[in-house]
């Protein structure tokens, strides 16, 4: 998958080259310091100060003309690891790749760790770049310096020595106010019209002999030298799962200076969108699309797909070939207020949508308290939710609707969504979120009616209310006619039953037995236990609640328990209470 990636990713870089990269660049922030060479001085051009608006994910770019050049020289002096730094044996202090950049954390300036001595041993290197790679120890790192060196010519020891003197005399001076955890960063400039060769040529020098993970693996295969990736690899002696054990070498993949050069900028494009929050990155036959967490493709896509975070080098979470994804939905969503909740009370609103996009946005908010879409990644114990239902649903659903909602994938997703829609709502009962529960409800039979189809809930419901409406109100007595009405009039039973409490708290979850309950002997058992416990504020000529409970004592389902409809009828508003018509009255009924 990562050769078809690349294979992708080259034909871009071929068009655009390093613009493809440098046009949304975005260096680390600190301090940077623009010097221009003339003549045979040195003058400070500019001075800028970057810091990354976490936000927005930018930077402002319009404070210096030199902003284009601060990101070409920092993209160019950057080392691979701070294992390959040029002084690795002398703490690592200074963190550029060539003689053209000065790379150090500002706090080096004041604890000692910078010295003149560190100072002229890493311009040493720099100035006589063999220094680093000795023949007995080093032979195949030599090897691929001197091929790079051969195309570039030898290092300009006169310029070396003279930003060495600058560094030297005017580092400690100049800069002492410079404090903060953040970089400071001094980029030289002798050519305006040459500097990105300048940096090239110094960058691809530092880059060749350390691009590999070890040049200890480097062999030769017809004259080329082939060696380990560095990217998302770090086979070593810690790491021997690592290895290929099945093949007489055991290293699992090499390749040529050119393919490992090229992986390379494919890991520096990624680094820079993950910097950008461009988390997710769709490749396909029309190019590279980089899109945030919240964004989602408006076209039809077939193609590679990768989610991505930055990390101590960019990190790849998910990665997958994507088939006929499709933004549009198959068919209209109905989201319908099936159990007709007041729009003052409601915090979401009911519509016809088609795109897959509008639903991502109406599961998240109404199933998952809009929590899930920052979620999809996190590690279990970093999600900071009080709400353990919440939290479950979260960790057993992402995957699955992450598939869904970002590749297309919606294999079992009603299965899915089945089950976690209905947790929901039990668990917003459970801790007496009334208006959350129904806006729940309402979702999961939407969902419901989409995926399976059949008559509309919001139909049957209101039919269902209707008949015992009218069954409740004339006389004689009538009977159930079926286990979708017997349950949710045993849903208003209960709510009835619990309003009638005298407690200053009338929780929800006092339905949690009825919703639960897995046996209709259970049902009435409970129901019967509820109204010994709230009849003493029942009126004896309540003609209403007593056909209704009589209905229900008699009748025998046929079929299973069905929570939906227990549900229904214990969250919709409630007949007992509903103002009837004068010729709906019966009685002494008040």
């Amino acid at each position: 998958m990562l050769n078809q990636a690349l294979e992708i990713f080259e034909k871009e870089y071929t068009q655009q080259g390093d613009n493809l990269i440098l046009g949304t660049y975005i260096p680390k922030d600190g301090t940077y310091v623009v010097v221009k060479a003339k003549a045979n001085e040195f003058i400070i051009a500019d001075t800028i100060e970057i810091k990354l608006d976490k936000k927005t994910r930018t930077i402002d770019r319009t404070q210096s003309k030199y902003m284009d050049f601060v990101c070409l020289a920092d993209y160019y002096s950057k080392i691979t690891d701070i294992n390959k730094s040029i002084l690795p044996s002398s703490g690592k202090v200074i963190q550029s790749n060539n003689y053209l950049s000065f790379i150090i954390k500002k706090d080096s300036l004041t604890n000692g760790k910078l010295t003149n001595d560190i100072i002229d041993k890493y311009y040493s290197f720099l100035e006589d770049p063999r220094l680093r790679y000795p023949k007995k120890t080093k032979a195949k790192s030599l090897e691929l310096y001197e091929i790079i060196e051969s195309k570039i010519n030898e290092v300009d020891k006169k310029r070396v020595e003279q930003i060495k003197n600058w560094i030297k005399e005017n580092l400690f001076e100049k800069f002492k106010d410079c404090t903060g955890k953040d970089y400071l960063k001094i980029f030289f400039c002798y050519s305006e019209e040459g500097y990105k060769t300048d940096y090239k040529n110094e960058s691809d020098r530092y880059f060749i002999p350390n691009i590999y993970n070890s040049n200890d693996y480097n062999c030769k295969i017809k004259g080329v030298i082939h060696g380990l990736p560095n990217d998302n690899m770090g086979l070593n002696a810690k790491k021997p799962y690592l290895e290929t054990k099945t093949r007489k070498t055991i290293i699992p993949y090499y390749l040529n200076q050119e393919e490992i050069m090229m992986q390379k900028k494919f890991f520096d494009y990624l680094m820079n969108q993950a910097v950008l929050g461009k988390v997710h990155i769709y490749m396909g036959q029309d190019g590279i699309k980089a899109l945030n967490y919240k964004e989602h493709l408006k076209t039809k896509f077939d193609g590679l797909f990768f989610r991505i975070q930055n990390g101590k080098e960019v990190e790849i979470h998910d990665s997958s070939i994507v088939t006929n994804f499709d933004p549009e939905l198959r068919k209209k969503f109905e989201f319908q207020n099936i159990l007709g909740i007041d729009d003052k009370y409601s915090k979401t609103s009911y519509e016809s949508f088609k795109t897959l996009e509008k639903l991502q946005e109406i599961i998240d908010s109404v199933l998952f308290s809009r929590f899930l879409n920052s979620n999809y990644f996190t590690e279990a114990s970093d999600i900071k939710i009080n709400d353990s239902t919440l939290k479950s649903n979260i960790l057993v659903s992402r995957t699955a609707l992450f598939n869904w909602f970002y590749k297309g994938n919606s294999n079992n997703i009603w299965q899915l969504l089945n089950q976690v829609s209905l947790r929901s709502v039990k668990g917003s009962i459970e801790n007496g979120y009334n208006t959350k529960a129904i806006e729940q409800f309402n979702l999961r039979m939407s969902l419901k009616e989409y995926f399976r189809g059949g008559k509309e809930m919001a139909d049957i419901i209101l039919n269902l209310k209707e008949n015992l409406k009218l069954k409740i109100t004339q006389e004689p007595t009538s009977c159930i006619e079926n286990d979708r009405e017997y349950f949710f009039a045993v849903g208003q039973l209960v709510s009835y039953l619990i309003s009638r409490s005298k407690g200053k708290k009338k929780p929800l979850s006092l339905a949690n037995p009825f919703i639960n309950a897995k046996k209709d002997k259970i049902i009435k058992e409970k129901l019967k236990g509820l109204y010994k416990k709230y009849n003493y504020d029942i009126e004896d000529y309540n003609y209403r609640f007593k056909t209704m409970y009589a209905m229900v004592a008699s009748y025998e389902i046929e079929d299973k328990i069905d929570e939906d409809m227990i549900i229904a009828g214990y969250l919709h508003s409630n007949l007992m209470y509903e103002k009837l018509e004068s010729k709906e009255i019966r009685g002494d009924e008040d």
